[in-house]
């Protein structure tokens, strides 16, 4: 498993994986993800050179936003999603991030878990985030001041 930063070579991919981890009601658009691309921190995470998730996320003030992480479902419980999420915190950290903010579904028990076990605690809840009737929750982490 390799971790790299994406470029726009990857975006055919990172829409593909996109489009097997979310309903299309609330999929992200090739325009958007063309968006960050350019304009977020933005990884990758490839298995024998394939593209089997990413992560993206952007800095405000001192707070690293994780903005999206897909894990191609084939590639699910193998680390791969804390390895992305991982990453990210580091490179947010060493460019001034002292705390982070993501937004989960409260029906994405997976994902949650995932994010309690890397040290985020619950917040607020976020009423029909994901459209009517489909809440989110938004977890925070803080860090230390030292970057990594």
């Amino acid at each position: 498993m390799r971790i790299r930063r994406a470029c726009m070579d990857d975006l055919d991919r990172i829409v593909e994986i996109e489009k097997l981890c979310f309903p299309e009601d609330v999929l992200f658009t090739r325009g958007l993800f063309s968006f960050l691309l350019r304009n977020a921190t933005a990884l990758v995470v490839c298995d024998n050179d394939e593209i089997v998730g990413f992560v993206i996320g952007y800095l405000t003030g001192r707070t690293g936003v994780i903005y999206t992480i897909d894990v191609h479902p084939d590639h699910r419980r193998k680390g791969v999603g804390s390895a992305l999420l991982g990453a990210i915190e580091r490179e947010m950290q060493a460019a001034g991030a002292r705390r982070f903010r993501l937004e989960a579904a409260i029906s994405n028990t997976a994902a949650l878990n995932l994010y309690r076990k890397a040290g985020y605690v619950e917040g607020e809840v976020l009423r029909n985030y994901y459209g009517y009737g489909k809440d989110a929750v938004r977890l925070w982490k803080e860090v230390s001041n030292t970057p990594p």
